[in-house]
């Protein structure tokens, strides 16, 4: 059943930085042909399985980030299906709904968990009802129609599921990349929003 288990935990980790090779991989080109699509998707598993030292890039990203949040996986996955499929998953609203949330869990917890105020947000990971504080937010961006509340609900499914090695709720909802990607377009957003307004 161990086996079983961290199986499961390295199948999940590996979703992240799979998708997000195959995204770079097929590139912004439109106009996408069966054999580029296929070759992208097989290319990336295939480069994150090339051994460096002994280890493959799947288990050098898990060094870095073992815990991929379960809100990062279903952007990406997310990205490539609407890249893939040529279909709009997610509307610009929702992408800055994302964003705006992965900035302002970031700006909130990690700076407090480096212990620069007395609080410790991450320690409220640990609680049972954070779940259901995050379900509760993800309800209400759904019934507000904002598609991201659909992203949401994947941390508190896959934490129930056990798919991360982390007990703490809050590596399902967040991890650096999300909230360091998810700062850097938020700024730029701004940045582009205050331009527009001052050229108007």
């Amino acid at each position: 059943m161990i086996i079983t288990i961290e199986y499961l935990h390295h199948l999940y980790g590996g979703i992240a930085p799979w998708s997000a090779l195959a995204l770079l991989l097929l590139g912004r080109n439109p106009y996408l042909s069966r054999t580029r699509l296929i070759g992208s998707l097989l290319l990336a598993f295939l480069l994150l399985r090339i051994r460096i030292d002994g280890w493959s890039g799947f288990q050098w990203f898990m060094l870095l980030e073992p815990n991929p949040s379960f809100t990062l996986t279903g952007l990406l996955l997310t990205a490539l299906g609407q890249r893939v499929g040529g279909g709009r998953l997610f509307y610009p609203r929702d992408w800055q709904a994302a964003w705006s949330f992965g900035a302002l869990v970031s700006l909130i917890l990690y700076p407090m968990a480096l212990g620069l105020t007395a609080l410790d947000p991450y320690s409220l990971g640990w609680k049972p009802g954070m779940p259901l504080v995050m379900a509760m937010v993800a309800i209400i961006l759904i019934l507000r129609g904002n598609r991201f509340g659909l992203i949401l609900l994947m941390p508190f499914m896959g934490f129930l599921l056990r798919l991360q090695e982390s007990h703490n709720f809050w590596d399902a909802v967040i991890d650096p990349f999300y909230g360091g990607v998810s700062l850097i377009l938020s700024v730029t957003l701004l940045v582009q929003k205050f331009r527009t307004g001052k050229e108007h």
